[in-house]
Order: C-alpha cells, then structure tokens, then sequence
C-alpha cells in the first residue's frame, strides 16, 4: 500500500514540474520602444486573458540547430522589438523541436514560430 502512495505521489511530483518548468522559460522583456513584454516557450496562461494576435514564421535551419540557446535569445529579442508594433504584450515563442531517425534531424528544416498576444491582465512586473 505504501508503494501505491510513493508512486502517486511521485507521479504528482513530476507532473507538476513539468507545467512549472514551461513557466521558468517565460520572462519580463523590454522593447525597443520602451514596452514591457512578456516572452518564452510557454502558451499564456488563461488569467492573463490574453487574445492572440497574429502568429509568424521564422527562419531556423540548420544554424538554428547547432546553436539552440544562441538563436532562441536572438529570435526572442526580435519578436519582443516588433511585438508593440502588432499590439502584443506576451510573445510565445516555438522552436522546432529535435527529432532524429538514423542521425538525421527530421527537423533540421523547419521553421520557428512566434505568436504575438494582446493580454489583458499580466502579472505586475518583477522587476
């Protein structure tokens, strides 16, 4: 019986961090223009009663993939500069993912995804 409750415990444990990890990527940003804007890899959640805006394409290929942490911070950077241009407070941003059959990254090819919200109750600034 005491293994049962280990183990959902445990489960629980895990779950949770896995939804609190997606918000750690999701950080205050200043524009260009001197807008606060709320950016990461994480849908917003539904307190802030966002309504998204308009989704674009980015170019990621292969430089992309051997510099992930570099090309995500560029990416972010410039959807956080030409999100008050679209009306956008929160900016989700979606690198592709590595998949490999045989070596080869099936998604070497893809393009990034950056979708631009307009919310109406984000959370006061930490800063």
């Amino acid at each position: 019986m005491s293994r049962r409750i280990v183990a959902v415990c445990a489960m629980a444990m895990a779950m949770g961090g896995c939804s609190t990890v997606g918000r750690l990527t999701v950080k205050d940003y200043m524009s260009k223009s001197g807008d606060r804007v709320l950016a990461g890899q994480a849908v917003p959640k539904a307190e802030y009663q966002c309504e998204q805006l308009a989704q674009d394409s980015a170019p990621w290929g292969v430089a992309g993939n051997m510099n992930r942490a570099g090309a995500t911070e560029k990416l972010t950077a410039t959807a956080v500069d030409s999100a008050p241009s679209k009306g956008a407070n929160y900016v989700y941003v979606m690198i592709p993912g590595t998949a490999s059959i045989g070596g080869f990254n099936v998604n070497a090819f893809k393009d990034a995804k950056v979708a631009y919200y307009k919310c109406a109750n984000l959370p006061p600034s930490a800063s």
